[in-house]
């Protein structure tokens, strides 16, 4: 468990970087990439698949909100087409008809955002999203989930057991030691 909760708040501290420097898509990236993990940690069934429970994961714990003026849909077009491609093009944006999300950020309120596609295109299959506000509905969410998954026994073991398969991280200090007791233990 410690391994997942050092990542989220590495992956946080990252996006919390990449916004400040201004650097977008990596922002974007670390966002949709840190949804879809946490939508795989709430998923109970392990033939879900990747877009269904990053809908699921959505609608119950970021959408509850109401800061998103999206759909579950458009915010999974959306990452396919950010971690795909590095672009707002997805398959469900170009053959299904799923609204393109443009992103405000800093000052810019995301009204403003969609009112200028508007006076600009006439296009109404962009929807407009604030980066800020979609990582701060996404950590609401995330923290929403936790109290939730640890509210009861079932839940704490259900996300204990995933949390356990999450990348660890070791110093060299330690590996030093490690690989001293491990050849030690050879002899």
């Amino acid at each position: 468990m410690e391994n997942l909760f050092r990542n989220y708040y590495q992956v946080i501290l990252a996006v919390d970087e990449c916004i400040d420097k201004r650097m977008i898509l990596p922002a974007l990236v670390l966002i949709y990439s840190a949804i879809d993990s946490a939508s795989w940690i709430a998923s109970e069934d392990p033939n879900e698949g990747v877009g269904k429970r990053f809908k699921n994961w959505v609608n119950k714990w970021m959408l509850m909100r109401n800061k998103l003026t999206c759909t579950a849909e458009e915010l999974y077009a959306a990452r396919c087409g950010v971690l795909h491609t590095l672009t707002p093009n997805s398959e469900l944006s170009e053959f299904k008809g799923v609204r393109k999300i443009a992103y405000a950020w800093g000052n810019t309120k995301h009204a403003d955002l969609a009112e200028s596609i508007t006076a600009v295109s006439m296009d109404y299959s962009i929807a407009s999203v604030h980066l800020e506000d979609l990582f701060s509905t996404f950590k609401d969410g995330f923290a929403d989930y936790l109290d939730e998954a640890f509210s009861n026994t079932v839940g704490r073991e259900k996300f204990l057991t995933k949390s356990g398969k999450h990348f660890a991280n070791i110093n060299m200090e330690q590996m030093d030691e490690f690989l001293r007791l491990a050849r030690e233990n050879k002899t």
